[in-house]
């Protein structure tokens, strides 16, 4: 009975290492780092006795007394009597042996273990009256030996700094150990991850939640589109339900903008776990948007204080895992960075998730450095199209002012890319509001450049012809066509130029687009002169016959 007891109390009690995690499990990462000088622990004296056997038949312990870490029972027992769960199964007059007479009736992570675990472990952290000071302390991963024989607290208790931001601390173990005992300890290092997606509606056509999202895209400037935030908390129902103890657990998407892209409006805020859907969106107390930062960094956070009761539903167990996905709406702006060549952007956006790093009461809510997940990117790429009118040829001097034209997408001329004009470029107006669309005229250097245009084919409309001048009727389409990946794109830059060549009235007009046109003309022209003599002389030869 002793040995069945004994093992019913080493399995309550590891309850009580799970609360004093450093971290909440989630997806392993295999490091190359050594981590014996990663990991740094102390453990803390929670009884004492004259302990027997090993790690494979079992332990024996007899004698028992309290530990070092607990020097003040009477107050112990009294406080714990008055906790709201399980103060009822014990009294203030208890001995050691009648405290694990009842903790032998739980089991490991049943609901008195773990509520009996948080209560040890704010008691020995918070209270005056316990001995906080570690019977040991800085131990490694790679093991560490204790001096004396009991029950001990082993707490992860790591100096990371931000470049260690991959690890995650460990959960504290409990060691029963005989006198001068080597514990080995192997870590699990996991935490949550967060991932960020930018919607890209020419990417349509992949199957699965991918369908139109990925790493990069490309918009017009004040073109609304979204940007999509998955933060994957694991499962721990079988890593001893690691998230009861918490007394709640807090997630923040920590949000940052380029100064390129606006932030709109959050769309939605979505739970995925085990399964089932929830969306919170429609309820605000659920979660917190804070855009204060906006104008001065360009960032914002969406917050769930508590992602364990977010959810009212009695099924809902954080322990199973979830994905939280968070979605909101952007625009580029007129500072955004506008790819004329191949190459990268400065259109970033990255997101870190903030998480509850620390059970325990003694540091500050969200737990030692680092709370931060690493950063996830997106980058959103725009473009711009150049436009020169000439009269009779393209060369310096031939500019011609005054020539009015209009964007289109479709080949018809219905429907107009409207454009307003800021300084010397037009932008496209899409989303933007308190903007009039306008005629581009060409100024003194005979250009009207369009600046801020998503990948598309465009055509080009002469709508106002100067004086004494022939309109040019057809002008050649426009296709810009990107290929990116991540902070790169690659770009035909011969297709981002169109030249328009006007003749004096009664002339002909000349259209090029990246100076094909012209050549094309003088080609075909060329041709029909050639024939044309051709003709001549063969009829002077059959006249003369």
């Amino acid at each position: 009975m002793m040995k069945k007891a004994i093992k019913k109390l080493l399995a309550a009690l590891l309850a009580v290492a799970m609360l004093c995690a450093m971290a909440i499990p989630a997806f392993a990462y295999d490091t190359k780092e050594d981590l014996n000088t990663k990991h740094e622990y102390d453990a803390f004296q929670i009884f004492n006795g004259d302990v027997t056997g090993n790690d494979t038949d079992g332990f024996k312990i007899s004698n028992v007394t309290w530990g070092k870490n607990i020097p003040h029972p009477e107050d112990f027992l009294e406080k714990l009597t008055e906790d709201s769960t399980i103060g009822g199964e014990f009294k203030t007059n208890f001995t050691p042996q009648e405290a694990v007479a009842v903790i032998s009736k739980w089991h490991d992570s049943d609901n008195n273990s773990i509520a009996f675990a948080r209560f040890v472990c704010n008691y020995i952290y918070t209270d005056a009256h316990a001995d906080s000071n570690p019977v040991l302390q800085g131990g490694h991963t790679g093991g560490f030996e204790l001096d004396k024989a009991g029950y001990y607290l082993i707490v992860d208790t790591s100096p990371f700094s931000e470049g260690d931001s991959y690890h995650a601390y460990n959960s504290f173990l409990l060691k029963v150990n005989k006198d001068h005992y080597h514990v080995q300890i192997t870590p699990k290092v996991v935490k949550p991850t967060v991932e960020k997606k930018v919607y890209d509606n020419d990417d349509i056509g992949s199957t699965g939640e991918n369908n139109g999202w990925g790493s990069s895209a490309d918009h017009a400037i004040n073109e609304e589109f979204q940007f999509r935030l998955i933060a994957k908390l694991p499962e721990s129902e079988n890593n001893g339900r690691a998230y009861d103890y918490y007394n709640k657990y807090t997630v923040r998407f920590n949000d940052t903008l380029s100064n390129g892209i606006t932030y709109d409006r959050l769309d939605s805020v979505v739970i995925n776990s085990d399964g089932h859907i929830y969306d919170i969106t429609k309820d605000s107390s659920k979660y917190e948007v804070d855009d204060s930062q906006l104008k001065n960094d360009n960032s914002f956070v969406v917050s769930i204080p508590d992602v364990k009761t977010c959810v009212e539903d009695p099924e809902f167990n954080l322990n199973n895992g979830a994905t939280i996905t968070v979605t909101y709406t952007a625009h580029l702006n007129d500072n955004a960075f506008v790819n004329t060549a191949s190459g990268s952007t400065e259109n970033k956006n990255s997101v870190r998730l903030q998480y509850s790093n620390n059970p325990r009461p003694d540091d500050e809510y969200w737990g030692y450095t680092p709370n931060y997940t690493p950063e996830s990117e997106v980058y959103v790429y725009t473009y711009q199209l150049n436009n020169t009118k000439y009269h009779d040829k393209a060369e310096n001097g031939n500019e011609l002012e005054g020539a009015g034209f209009r964007l289109y997408s479709d080949a018809d001329y219905k429907n107009e890319v409207k454009l307003y004009q800021d300084g010397e470029f037009y932008y496209p107006i899409k989303n933007a509001t308190g903007k009039e669309a306008v005629e581009m005229k060409s100024a003194a250097n005979g250009q009207f450049n369009v600046k801020g245009l998503d990948a598309g084919t465009y055509y080009l409309k002469e709508t106002t012809t100067p004086a004494d001048f022939t309109p040019c009727s057809v002008i050649p389409p426009v296709t810009i066509t990107a290929n990116h990946n991540g902070n790169h794109v690659e770009l035909d830059s011969s297709k981002l130029s169109t030249t328009i060549i006007n003749k004096k009235a009664g002339g002909i007009t000349l259209p090029s687009t990246g100076g094909i046109g012209t050549t094309i003309f003088y080609v075909v022209g060329g041709g029909l002169m050639v024939a044309a003599i051709v003709l001549l002389v063969t009829k002077k030869r059959m006249e003369n016959k």
